[in-house]
């Protein structure tokens, strides 16, 4: 009990601290000039085409739980 307690407060205080807004930057809007700067946003055209894979992550995942489920029951 007495863990549950103690991590249940470093949770709640990482929470409390989150909260704080003592950076002055926080509301500063980048000017035009920042956004376009080679080093800081390189702008990549072509993100990562996880969409394409979805379909075949999904099934991957299915599978494995199939097999898993498989190799505890025969154990």
């Amino acid at each position: 009990m007495r863990k549950l307690i103690i991590t249940f407060s470093i949770v709640l205080s990482g929470f409390a601290f989150a909260q704080s807004s003592d950076n002055p930057y926080i509301y500063d809007e980048p000017s035009a000039e920042e956004q376009d700067v080679f080093p800081s946003n390189p702008g990549d055209p072509n993100p990562a085409p996880v969409d394409q894979y979805i379909p075949f992550l999904l099934l991957t995942a299915i599978g494995m739980v199939v097999v898993f489920a498989r190799n505890r029951k025969a154990a």
